[in-house]
């Protein structure tokens, strides 16, 4: 990990009173080096590589984190699934932690742990991974693990699954969990009360909040987190795009 990146999920881990605001993060799921370079200076805390949807694979992770850790920007990866081999890969990579989808059960929390953390915590094995070799991290700090919440299941065993040992948060994904309880809006009601339960349950067993947000429409009507991923890479870019073309196509004032 580069040092802020250990800085960064320390204070996740321990965030003190009062807790600090909620680290604000881009979503990526198709975003390059040149891109990733270009967002130096914007004011993000944080980086999310999306490996289950969009264009990125598991091989553009090392070098995105090359960039990330030039622009000191801790990087989470969200996993396509929880196959214990591919974690250990993205691991050895060095980001500040992983995001796993579709956790539902304390067995599955579990699971991740002892294919996450190394021994005596876990099975995960060490080596001359890319920490090692361009850090010096022969052993390296222990990563963020963070199951997703996004399934009926993953809510109603919510609290087990923040209790297990060695998880460091619950990751909220709004729009799979309104799906999964017959909903298609992340702002119903029920939706809402739902996401609120699952960072309750964080919060109740001293973890860190997480959530995917991609408006202010959600998150105004719930109790701050300590992750927000604010918006994706495609949403940023059309939104961008979008703006200077209104502003190039509006009519001119007076001089």
């Amino acid at each position: 990990m580069h040092p802020g990146t250990h800085t960064f999920a320390e204070t996740l881990r321990h965030p003190g009173s009062p807790p600090p605001p909620p680290r604000l993060g881009l979503w990526a799921s198709f975003l390059g080096p040149f891109a990733l370079e270009a967002l130096r200076g914007t004011g993000l805390d944080w980086l999310g590589l999306d490996l289950q949807h969009g264009a990125l694979e598991p091989a553009d992770v090392p070098g995105l984190l090359r960039v990330a850790d030039a622009c000191a920007l801790p990087v989470l990866v969200r996993l396509p699934s929880h196959d214990a081999a591919l974690l250990a890969r993205v691991l050895d990579a060095g980001p500040a932690g992983v995001i796993v989808p579709a956790v539902e059960s304390a067995e599955q929390a579990a699971a991740l742990v002892r294919a996450a953390r190394l021994p005596p915590h876990g099975r995960r094995s060490t080596g001359l991974t890319r920490a090692a070799l361009t850090r010096g991290e022969r052993t390296p700090p222990e990563p963020l693990l963070l199951p997703m919440v996004e399934t009926a299941d993953g809510l109603r065993n919510a609290d087990a699954i923040a209790a297990t040992t060695g998880i460091d948060g619950l990751f909220v994904g709004p729009y799979d969990l309104a799906l999964s309880l017959g909903s298609t809006a992340a702002d119903a009601p029920e939706v809402v009360t739902a996401v609120r339960e699952a960072l309750t349950a964080a919060h109740r067993n001293g973890r860190a909040g997480g959530l995917f947000a991609g408006s202010t429409a959600l998150t105004r009507q719930l109790p701050p987190v300590a992750l927000l991923a604010a918006d994706t890479d495609a949403a940023a870019l059309r939104t961008g795009v979008r703006r200077t073309l209104d502003a190039f196509r509006a009519p001119a004032g007076p001089d």
